[in-house]
Formats: structure tokens, C-alpha cells, sequence
């Protein structure tokens, strides 16, 4: 008997559940409510404005069966003010008016990955939603699939009542394919786009074009179609060589590849240390555009056998510029920016003790320094073909060999290598080029420009890391064998670090303090042997010639002075004066004259140094001893020289020279002025109280110095020496790209088109400046100056095919290619060669010199034709209630394929 079987248990199905389509539909309702797209606000385009504006795109993503599906809103970010509200009598959106519009009808025919999206370019649309596959690989390819994201586009939008259109892309996503829906309370317009590989011959031209829209439109009009065409065409590609220049290239020119095309080099007023040139494969792209705005028609006329589209009757022509330039300058800096992620140890290049152990710095003791001044024979001897100087380049590993790497040294240490020196610092100071107010670096040709220079080439050219640290150590070498001979460092600016420039500026600056201190301790260390020689000398005659005579001690005198404190006082002889301060006196004593005491120098310090102790005053409080006596060292040196210079002041006579500002006058009950201390100076447990206290008479001869150059001079080297590559990075990046501005200015200015770059070079050093000025714990975001540069090497790239387009010098002068150019500048790559309304004497020389190359063979130039055809409803037909949508198609012929692109709009209105 066969087996009982439950159909109860088979083909349940819940229909009351919502199906896959309404969650996506509820879902897709949601998304679009929250971008607002019921909202229709907007005003009338401005030409090209949709080309020039910036666009705002958003996007979310929703999960359906096995695929994730992207929904993304783009919206044209139009600026300035509303101006004239568009219609809205016939219930139109704003989309409707973009379609109608011939302002935006036709964008550059260049193309980059930048550039808005292919819907906006076709229809001209500033806002609409697409739906899209997220994964690229799983796109649309059936029916089913169309009509189930364009049905639930179509019930969504009327939902929410949107204005924008929707848009569902189909197929490979490189082909470009869209099908869309907009919805009008009255009105639906739909979006169709197809492709032929072998287009008709008739379709190809505008009137097979003309009958095929007038077929799809779904209602009979009584005016006639709108037509706008464009033809465009390319020129030969223009290829300059400019060969790579390599300073120092030690046989690099053996990598300049040459190519077809004319070969420029290009010439440069000064040295810098930096490459340049452009890499084989720049060019530049040319295209022609001849437009007709907006014909009717009636009067147009194209077909295969006649047509009045040719470039000598067209109302408007522009060329168009398509530069692709890859500079060895931005290449160089793109490289560098690299060593910013390196940490390895310098010592992992050119290995330990790279310094050498001949350094008479490492041999003495530091401590031994400070009163010890005298000068060797290596010292005083100024030869500058000492043995030490041999060690600097040899032993050190790196790609380089010793004559290259000394030519560099050279370079960097003209007056150390007077046989091989080119390049001497000039002595000049250049204050119209650097203003240390502005960006924080280097003088031009000071050696911080030079090094850092230097470090990037080698690290592009010269090789790579290696090179760069080879080059680095025997940097430190070199400074540390001036060091030892007491020879400042050449191409810095005199005086104190200054905190204004650079960090590397400002330490070989208190090197160059230290060895100037170090030069005036040896010159008073003679100055006083050489004294006490003298002394030594005339004692021993006066001892010869007075051995005899015998002098008693006045014991009364000796006695009354020994028992009296204020004599002993009176009796101290003043040590250590400078001059006198004005006609100022005594405040105790008035007969005897205020002296300015000789003092020590301020501490020079660097700001790294600076920012130190003032973290570890920060640390340590107000109330910390070791934070008092780190800000009173200065004050106690100048408290002790004053009180040596003048023995019966006190704190108020020191006030007086040292402080005036706490000297202050005041009056009495009587009415009369006198001077007094400040509170601030008279405030109980008061610093300058205390530290006068402690001070004693001690003259500046004997005091103990506060700047210990022989210490400061070993620190700082070995600071330098022991910098990983990425601080190396850090010290040097500001001054590179200082200098690389520099340079480019230089060969604008070389090619004498200053002013039309002019504009670019002062954004780029005022971003250089605010660069420069980052918190030092600040890692420095270097991309975007580089895009920057990168974009006016371009530019100066294109302008030098521009020239030889335009046939300068033979057919054309500078001042006419350089006023089209600032056009091309303006108007993003494009320049008007034509403008038949706007007529004037100077307008088509450019249009005359390209005439007869498009003359000869004028139809191997054509690559794409372009008609827009427009067709709305007449004021007659708004009048009698007859409410007929905006009709558009878009045809771009290409050789043998079409491409139709139609929005063709229809009544929802049933009679």
C-alpha cells in the first residue's frame, strides 16, 4: 500500500512577505528622501559651467541577493547667486531646462581621470542618481535584470516625487551604457543610449539624423528642431626633446634617448644642484573645435554629398591642449619623498666610526679645552693642503669613487679645493630672493641649499641611498676637519642661529660661533702670556737694580684699614669697565661715575635647543631650583662684572643699566619726583634680590664662561653625525624645495615668460611658507607642493609646444603666443581661434597659421562629429493646454560608429 504523504508539508509559501523588489524599493526610498531629491531648486546654467564647477558625490550601498548594488548622487556645486528662478508653468524640473539648454552642449574633447561624469557631458544634466553594481566584474547583462532596477526606479521616483533623474547602467561599465527614468507631476521622460559599430550612412549625417528624431518624437510639433554641432579634429602630436641634465653626472649623458622630434635644451642663468628636463615620452595633444552654436533645421544642411560644416564657415574655433609631461625635476623631489620612511642608521651605510679617530677634537678632552687655547702647528698653518684633509674622502663605502665624491666636496667647499672649485659663494647678500620673514630655509647659495641639493641628486642619480649617505658622511667629515684647523663653515650667514631659517642653517651657524669664540680665547690666551713675559721680564731687571733698597710697611694705615669693613670696601679696585653709562652716578656715592661692566655674550642656542629647556623648565615649575638657576646663570655673570666694575653700587644702580623699564618715577606727599624700584623688583623672596646677594666682585676675565664652545662645537657635530636617514629627510626638505622653486623661475625667467607663470610661483611659495613653518614634531604633508610643481612644469612643458605650434619666431611673435597662452591658462587648456561675433584685428592669426595644414588634407584631421538636436513646445502650444515635454538626442559619429544618446519625454496627462 503506497505511503500516506502530507501535502501539508510541501509548497508552503508566504505571500503576505514582502518580496526582494520592495525591500529594495523601500529601502532605495530611503536613501533618495534623505538626499532630498524632491527639492528642485537651481537657476539658469552659465556657458561651460558645468565643465568648470566642482561636483559633489555621494553614495551608499545596498545588498540584493548576491550582489551589492551602489546608488551614487552627483550635484553640481554652483556658485555665486541664484539670479533668475527658472520656469516652472508647464511643470518642468530643472532637469528638463539642463536638457534644453545649449550653454553646456559641448565640453573639451580632452578627457582625464578628473573629469565629470559621461551622463553631464551627454545630456548636460547637474544633478542625477545612478545605480550601479559595487563589484565591477558582476555588471547588468540580462533583461530581467534592466527591468527590475529601471521598474524599481521608476516606482521609487514617483514615490518620493524626485525631480532628479534615475539612472540604472548597464553592461561593461567602460562601454558607458545608461537607461533612465525622470518623472514631472505630468510629464515622464525617458533616457535611451545605443551604440553601432557600422552606423548607417545616412545616420552619419544630420539629415538621416533629423528624420530619425523627428520619428521618435512621441508628439507632432509645429516649430521647427534646434541643432547644435561640433567637429573636431587633431593635430599632429607636438614632441619636444629636452635631454635630462644632470649636475655632476659622472656619465650619466649616456642616458639621453634620442627621439623623433626637435630637440631644445634648456638654459639656465644659474647653477643649482638640481636636474632637469623632460623624459622622452611628454607630449602634447592638439585639437582643433570649430562649433555652431544653435542653428535651426531649416538651415542647416549635411549629408554625404554637400555639407556646410567645414572650419571656414564655422562661427566659433578653439584649440584644445592636452599636455602629458613628466619632468626629471619632479621626479627627482617624487624620490626624495621617500627617504622621509627610512630609519636606518647612517652607520648601516658607510659603517662605525666613519668620522676617523685622526680628529684632534677626539683626542683631547673636552674638559682640557676650556682653558687650554693654544694653537698647534696643524692649527696655525692655514694651508689648506694639510694631511687630515686626504681622510675626508677615502674609506668611506658608497657608490661613488674619491674623485667624484671630492668634486662634490668642491662644490660644497670651494676655498678647501681652490684646484677644482667652480661654483665660489658669492659675497653679495641676496635679500630680494630670500626673506627669512617669509619661508623658513636658506639663502639661495648658501651651503644648507647646495647639501640638500646635492643629497636629492645623488639619492635620484647618483646612487640611491648609498650616495646619499656617502655624500652625508663626508659632509661631517669636512666640518669636523674645519673644526679642528679653527675654520668657519663657508656659505652661512654671520652672526647667531637665527631661528627665522632652517634648522641645519642654524646649527653650522653656532658651529661657526663656536669657532669664532674658540679664535677670540686663543687671541686673549697670547694676548696674557705674552703680558706676563713682560712682566716677568721687567721684575727680574727691577730686582737687578734695587736688590739694596729696603721700603717699611705703614702698620697704622694697614691696621685702621684691616679694622674698618666700608674701607676695605672703598678700597677694592674696579676691574672689568667698559665705559661709562652716560653722566649717570652713584646713587651712594654721587662723585663716583655709573660704569657698564664688560660682560660675557649671550648664549647662542639653536631651536631645538631652545624648545628643549623650555620643556624642562616645564617640567621642573616655577618653584624648581635648577629652573631658577637656568634662567639666572646670565644674571649672575652680569651681576658679579657689574659689581667688579663698580664695588660701592647696589642693586638699584645695577636696575638703573640693566633694567630701566623697573626705574620708575614717582611722587611723594610733598609733591616731589623721585625714582624708586618697581614692585615687581621690591616683592618679597624677589630672584634679582636674592642673586644679588649671592653675586660677588668677579670681572669677566675670570669668570667661568657660560658658552663652552669646545663643548657646544662636539655636540653639534655629533649630533650631525648621528642623524638616521629620515632626520637627514627632515632637515633637508625645506631648502630642496625652496631651491626647486628657485630653479623653475630661473628657466622661466631664461625663456621669458616670467609673467605668465607668475601667478602659479606665488601660491607655490606661499604654501611653501606655511610648509616651512609646521611644528617640528609635525610630519611634513610634502604631496601636495609636489603635485604642484609637477603642474607648472607642465605648464611651462605645453607652453613650449604651444610656441612651436604657433610658429614662433618665424610665423608668429612672442607677445602673440604669450597672449593666447594666458587663455589656454584661463580657460583650462583652451584657447578661441575663431569667434566670428567677437571679430577683431588679432584673433585669427593663430587661426592663419593652422589653416593651411588643415587645407591639405583636411578629412584625414576629423576624428568625431558631434549633433545635439533640441525640440520644446512653442508658446502656442502652451496656450491651448497642450503640454508637450522637451525632446533630446545627442548623435557622436566617430568614423563608422554611432552613438545615440536620447531623452525623449511624454504626457502622463490621460484625456
Amino acid at each position: 500500500m503506497a505511503e500516506e504523504i502530507d501535502d501539508n508539508d510541501f509548497y508552503r509559501e508566504n505571500f503576505s512577505a514582502d518580496s526582494d523588489w520592495e525591500v529594495f524599493n523601500a529601502q532605495l526610498a530611503e536613501i533618495l528622501q534623505k538626499w532630498e531629491v524632491a527639492v528642485d531648486k537651481g537657476r539658469p546654467l552659465q556657458p561651460e559651467e558645468l565643465y568648470q564647477c566642482k561636483w559633489q558625490v555621494k553614495t551608499e550601498t545596498l545588498d540584493l541577493l548576491r550582489n551589492s548594488i551602489a546608488i551614487d548622487h552627483y550635484e553640481a556645486r554652483l556658485t555665486g547667486k541664484l539670479g533668475e528662478a527658472l520656469d516652472s508653468s508647464a511643470e518642468k524640473t530643472h532637469c528638463h531646462h539642463d536638457l534644453m539648454c545649449s550653454l553646456n552642449s559641448f565640453g573639451p574633447p580632452i578627457r582625464n581621470g578628473s573629469e565629470l561624469h559621461t551622463l553631464a557631458r551627454i545630456y548636460g544634466l547637474r544633478r542625477f542618481v545612478v545605480l550601479h553594481p559595487v563589484n565591477a566584474a558582476n555588471y547588468m547583462k540580462s533583461t530581467s535584470e534592466f527591468n527590475f532596477f529601471l521598474s524599481s526606479a521608476a516606482v521609487v521616483a514617483a514615490e518620493v516625487s524626485s525631480v532628479v533623474p534615475i539612472f540604472v547602467q548597464l553592461y561593461d561599465p567602460k562601454w558607458n551604457f545608461y537607461t533612465g527614468v525622470s518623472l514631472a507631476p505630468t510629464l515622464r521622460t525617458n533616457f535611451r543610449l545605443i551604440g553601432l559599430e557600422q552606423a548607417p550612412e545616412d545616420c552619419q549625417y544630420l539629415m538621416g539624423l533629423l528624420t530619425l528624431f523627428h520619428d521618435k518624437v512621441p508628439a507632432a510639433y509645429t516649430q521647427a528642431a534646434r541643432v547644435s554641432v561640433r567637429t573636431t579634429y587633431a593635430l599632429n602630436t607636438v614632441r619636444i626633446r629636452m635631454p635630462l641634465y644632470v649636475p655632476f653626472d659622472h656619465g650619466l649623458s649616456s642616458e639621453d634617448i634620442v627621439v623623433d622630434g626637435d630637440v631644445e635644451r634648456l638654459d639656465v642663468q644659474s647653477f643649482y644642484a638640481l636636474p632637469h628636463g623632460y623624459t622622452p615620452e611628454s607630449r602634447t595633444e592638439c585639437y582643433l573645435a570649430y562649433t555652431w552654436p544653435e542653428l535651426s533645421e531649416h538651415v542647416a544642411f549635411d549629408s554625404a554629398q554637400r555639407t556646410e560644416f567645414v572650419p571656414s564657415k564655422a562661427p566659433l574655433g578653439q584649440i584644445y591642449l592636452s599636455v602629458e609631461a613628466s619632468s626629471y625635476l619632479s621626479c627627482c623631489l617624487r624620490d626624495y619623498l621617500t627617504v622621509a620612511n627610512i630609519n636606518r642608521s647612517l652607520e648601516s651605510y658607510v659603517g662605525r666610526n666613519f668620522s676617523g679617530t685622526s680628529s684632534g677634537a677626539e683626542q683631547t678632552n673636552p674638559f682640557d679645552k676650556i682653558t687650554e687655547h693654544k694653537l698647534t702647528t696643524s692649527k696655525r698653518d692655514r694651508n689648506y693642503e694639510a694631511p687630515t684633509k686626504a681622510n675626508i674622502t677615502s674609506r668611506l663605502p658608497g657608490p661613488m669613487t674619491v674623485s667624484e665624491l671630492k668634486e662634490l666636496l668642491a662644490y660644497l667647499f670651494p676655498e678647501m679645493y681652490p684646484e677644482m672649485a667652480l661654483y665660489p659663494y658669492a659675497k653679495q647678500a641676496t635679500k630680494d630672493k630670500f626673506d627669512p620673514m617669509r619661508i623658513k630655509s636658506a639663502a639661495p647659495d648658501s651651503i644648507v641649499s647646495r647639501l640638500s641639493c646635492l643629497l636629492a641628486t645623488c639619492h635620484a642619480h647618483l646612487g640611491n641611498l648609498e650616495g646619499m649617505a656617502q655624500l652625508w658622511a663626508a659632509f661631517t667629515r669636512q666640518l669636523r676637519f674645519l673644526w679642528d684647523n679653527s675654520l668657519t663653515v663657508p656659505g652661512v650667514a654671520p652672526g647667531y642661529p637665527d631661528t627665522r631659517t632652517c634648522l641645519l642653517h642654524q646649527k653650522l651657524q653656532l658651529l661657526n660661533v663656536c669657532v669664532e669664540r674658540r679664535l677670540q680665547h686663543e687671541l686673549i690666551g697670547k694676548r696674557k702670556k705674552q703680558q706676563i713675559q713682560q712682566q716677568q721680564s721687567a721684575s727680574d731687571e727691577t730686582e737687578d737694580e734695587d736688590e739694596s733698597e729696603f721700603f717699611d710697611c705703614d702698620e697704622p694705615a694697614s691696621r685702621s684699614t684691616s679694622s674698618s669693613p666700608l674701607k676695605a670696601v672703598l678700597s677694592i679696585k674696579p676691574e672689568g669697565r667698559l665705559k661709562r653709562l652716560a653722566n649717570e652716578r652713584l646713587l651712594d656715592e654721587p662723585d663716583e661715575y655709573l660704569y657698564i661692566p664688560e660682560t660675557q655674550e649671550p648664549v647662542p642656542k639653536t631651536e631645538d635647543q631652545l624648545q628643549d629647556d623650555a620643556e624642562v623648565m616645564l617640567k621642573l615649575g616655577p618653584g624648581s631650583g635648577l629652573s631658577t638657576q637656568m634662567m639666572c646663570n646670565s644674571l649672575m655673570s652680569d651681576m658679579e662684572a657689574f659689581k667688579a666694575a663698580n664695588p660701592r653700587a647696589k642693586i638699584d644702580d645695577f636696575i638703573r643699566w640693566y633694567s630701566p623699564k623697573d626705574w620708575i618715577e614717582v611722587h611723594d606727599e610733598t609733591g616731589q619726583t623721585r625714582h624708586q624700584l618697581s614692585v615687581r623688583m621690591t616683592t618679597e623672596g624677589n630672584t634679582w634680590q636674592k642673586v644679588w646677594q649671592q653675586a660677588q666682585p668677579v670681572p669677566v676675565s675670570r669668570q667661568r664662561r657660560l658658552f663652552d664652545d669646545t663643548n657646544e662645537a662636539l655636540k653639534l657635530l655629533h649630533y650631525l653625525e648621528t642623524r638616521n636617514m629620515s632626520e637627514i629627510y627632515a632637515l633637508t626638505i625645506v631648502p630642496i624645495l625652496h631651491t626647486a622653486v628657485l630653479k623653475l623661475i630661473d628657466l622661466q625667467s631664461n625663456a621669458r615668460v616670467t609673467d605668465l607663470f607668475s601667478t602659479h610661483i606665488e601660491q607655490l611659495l606661499s604654501d611653501l611658507c606655511r610648509l616651512s613653518r609646521a611644528p617640528a614634531d609635525e610630519q611634513l604633508n610634502v604631496q601636495p607642493l609636489l603635485d604642484d610643481i609637477a603642474e607648472l612644469e607642465r605648464r611651462f612643458y605645453q607652453y613650449k609646444c604651444f610656441e612651436r605650434l604657433a610658429g614662433y619666431p618665424k610665423r608668429s611673435s612672442q607677445a602673440q603666443v604669450k597672449q593666447q597662452f594666458e587663455e589656454i591658462l584661463k580657460h583650462e587648456n583652451c584657447c578661441t581661434i575663431v569667434n566670428k561675433k567677437q571679430a577683431a584685428a588679432g584673433d585669427s592669426s593663430l587661426c592663419d597659421i593652422l589653416s593651411p595644414k588643415l587645407e591639405q588634407d583636411i578629412s584625414n584631421c576629423l576624428i568625431s562629429k558631434d549633433y545635439i538636436i533640441r525640440l520644446d513646445a512653442d508658446a502656442q502650444a502652451k496656450e491651448k493646454g497642450q503640454n508637450y515635454g522637451p525632446q533630446f538626442m545627442r548623435a557622436i559619429v566617430t568614423g563608422d560608429k554611432l552613438r545615440l544618446c536620447g531623452a525623449f519625454t511624454e504626457s502622463t496627462t490621460f484625456v
